[in-house]
């Protein structure tokens, strides 16, 4: 019986592994988003194209406009959600037609980075996985923690002591997104 349920247990993990690379590769927001600082969020990394940009997170997206978010959105920026629950996701903002920023929007709950740091895991745990993340940035209605290795810059935000979310931005970009 213990076998049986340990081989299930398996099974089940290999098809949820098997179905995120999946939806990732058939381009569709995934449901377990990555974080590699310095390199990508959600497969998507500072330069890429809006082409490249829409094969890996696919075409459920609106494009912000002043009227949403007039000092956000003076450039072309892309807001991917997930068709249910709550309007969480990722926002996508270009520069002359390369990607400038990447960042989450909301607190997605799944969401971690390379280094195992969660969403809704507490902030003293980024001090332990990330300690280079020292630049303290106050934003409007959270914080954002970032490190900086050459033109860009990885953000950790923070809201009521808990890991909020993830931004990769190039070093003309504001780190509050």
């Amino acid at each position: 019986m213990i076998v049986v349920a340990l081989l299930l247990s398996l099974a089940l993990a290999v098809t949820s592994h098997a179905h995120a690379q999946h939806a990732q590769t058939s381009g569709q927001l995934p449901a377990r988003g990555i974080f590699k600082p310095g390199v990508t969020l959600a497969g998507v990394g500072l330069g890429y194209t809006q082409t490249k940009v829409t094969n890996i997170l696919g075409h459920n997206y609106i494009t912000c406009t002043k009227a949403m978010a007039a000092d956000m959105c003076r450039e072309p920026a892309l807001l991917f959600t997930y068709t249910r629950g709550e309007p969480l996701g990722v926002g996508v903002k270009f520069h002359n037609g390369k990607v400038s920023a990447v960042f989450t929007l909301g607190a997605i709950q799944g969401w971690k980075t390379s280094g195992g740091l969660k969403v809704y895991d507490p902030v003293s745990n980024l001090y332990t996985v990330y300690p280079a993340a020292t630049i303290y940035t106050k934003c409007i209605g959270f914080e954002a923690f970032s490190q900086r290795s050459g033109n860009v810059t990885s953000s950790f935000y923070t809201a009521s002591g808990v890991i909020y979310g993830f931004a990769l931005t190039s070093a003309a970009e504001k780190v509050c997104q």
